[in-house]
């Protein structure tokens, strides 16, 4: 007889969506740091692992981050070193995440392993006091995948990143809190909601409209979480919503300190959800209709963003850094604005010219990347075209 599979040592979709996104950005950022020059040490720690390998075989977090690791380490050898902290209160869990590494790693020394079985909240506070003194050749990569969100709390993500050697990923039951924020708030001494309350009430003040009980939707209440964790601006932050069905979301909620970094979490996002980067949504059946959708989301996209652009171009004269910074402060990607750039430049809306000299750069010169931005010092100016004599020389 077929054995029968328990549901909850399987994993559901919206679980399958969170650990697709972490392993994405594993494979694209774990890479960048494994070959610069200037990062020595790479420390990944998962703070609850669960069972890593389900009954279903389908891999968690703790898997697929060694697979990561495995990945970068058989293409390129060992060049430096790599530790992948597993943690888990249950000890079971921490014991198959083990049993399973082992069997994959016995001729391979990609990663140094470290396997604890402690409360989250104590190695939380551990980990603040060891990031604390991370040193400059060190990153660290941390995801936290609570058991609800009793253990997050306002200053222990903030003394995580506060060196700014660190990106978090952040995975919370939207849906639950979105439901009890407000009962929480006003029963904030009752046991079941204080760390709602907690939570809340650290991030915002009475004049939000979390607060305030105003009517907003869980896709809104999601930013708002995305921009508090920002710590007014500090950090970057971005989100991306998980249907699991109908009017269920989860969320997961990237901070980092590192350009790079948030371009590449952002990336990922994109490749997810190619319509508008946002989040995952439960499969439907093809409509008849699915390819027109698809191309009128593309066009609301580039709409969006050419409005946002040409309204930039309005303020002042903008260089090829600080637009480059701006677009990812929009959630998009620098082939969305090199797209919207070229029919602005093409319809002669804006002008370009090389920083240097002062001329008219050539077309579709644009240097959108954080390779130009590490330089310092701009390549080229992107004017707002407003009469014909802006178009031979760039005021500077």
């Amino acid at each position: 007889m077929k054995k029968k599979i328990d549901v909850k040592n399987t994993m559901q979709i919206h679980s399958l969506a969170k650990v697709d996104f972490y392993a994405k950005y594993l494979n694209r950022y774990l890479r960048i740091l494994y070959l610069s020059e200037y990062i020595k040490h790479i420390n990944i720690y998962d703070i609850f692992c669960g069972m890593g390998i389900y009954e279903d075989g389908h891999k968690g977090s703790p898997i697929v981050a060694y697979e990561a690791i495995k990945k970068v380490f058989d293409e390129n050898g060992c060049i430096k070193k790599v530790r992948l902290f597993v943690n888990d209160d249950n000890t079971s869990r921490v014991n198959i995440v083990k049993e399973y590494i082992n069997k994959l790693n016995k001729d391979s020394n990609c990663c140094v392993f470290l396997y604890y079985n402690e409360k989250a909240e104590m190695v939380l506070d551990k980990l603040c006091s060891i990031i604390s003194k991370t040193e400059s050749d060190t990153r660290n990569l941390i995801f936290i995948d609570p058991y609800g969100y009793k253990e997050i709390k306002r200053e222990i993500i903030y003394n995580l990143m506060n060196n700014k050697r660190t990106e978090i990923i952040l995975f919370l039951p939207i849906s639950h809190m979105y439901r009890f924020t407000q009962y929480a708030i006003i029963n904030e001494d009752r046991t079941q909601y204080k760390p709602l309350s907690d939570f809340i009430t650290s991030f915002f003040n009475g004049n939000h409209p979390i607060i305030r009980s105003d009517d907003i939707s869980i896709l809104q209440y999601i930013n708002y979480i995305k921009e508090a964790l920002s710590y007014n601006h500090d950090f970057y932050t971005t989100s991306y919503h998980i249907e699991r069905n109908k009017n269920s979301y989860f969320a997961l909620f990237f901070i980092s300190s590192n350009l790079l970094g948030y371009e590449k979490n952002l990336e990922v996002k994109w490749t997810l959800d190619e319509l508008d980067g946002n989040g995952f949504n439960t499969p439907q059946e093809k409509g008849l209709f699915d390819d027109e959708f698809k191309l009128e989301a593309e066009n609301n996209r580039f709409k969006t963003l050419s409005d946002i652009l040409t309204n930039y171009f309005i303020e002042k004269n903008i260089s090829n850094i600080e637009l480059y910074k701006y677009v990812l402060s929009k959630e998009f990607l620098p082939k969305h604005a090199n797209q919207v750039l070229s029919d602005l430049q093409k319809n002669n809306k804006i002008d370009v010219f090389d920083f240097n000299t002062g001329k008219l750069a050539r077309n579709n010169s644009f240097y959108l990347s954080y390779r130009e931005i590490k330089k310092k010092i701009p390549k080229v100016i992107f004017k707002i075209k407003n009469n014909e004599n802006d178009k031979n020389r760039m005021d500077r």
